[in-house]
């Protein structure tokens, strides 16, 4: 199962969260988010040429609905989420969406 987090950045910080994404730092804590919860960070996307509503998403796969309990009570996710807001990257007077996705074969479909 898939939890997928859009929004949007400040306009002067796509170039800094790009670097910060690829940094040593970043891949710790979302290293140590994935061993404290089972979230697994797949990667943040970006839409090319103006393609898609929000800046960036963010991907992450869970091995099941407990995760989310987990990472309530995670200080690796709130390690993560201060670092975050910290370094000021969001911007929130625009629009966000969040969702959760299922593969195919573990979607029930009612008739």
């Amino acid at each position: 199962m898939y939890y997928v987090n859009s929004y949007n950045l400040k306009e002067d910080k796509a170039i800094e969260y790009q670097k910060w994404l690829l940094s040593d730092e970043a891949k710790q804590l979302f290293a140590d988010v994935e061993a404290e919860t089972g979230w697994h960070y797949v990667e943040t996307y970006w839409p090319i040429m103006g393609f898609g509503e929000y800046d960036v998403e963010d991907w992450w796969e869970l091995p099941d609905w407990a995760a989310f309990d987990k990472s309530r009570a995670s200080k690796a996710t709130e390690r993560l989420m201060s670092r975050w807001n910290e370094l000021d990257f969001g911007d929130p007077s625009r629009p966000a969406s969040t969702r959760m996705l299922r593969s195919t074969s573990d979607v029930k479909i009612f008739e």
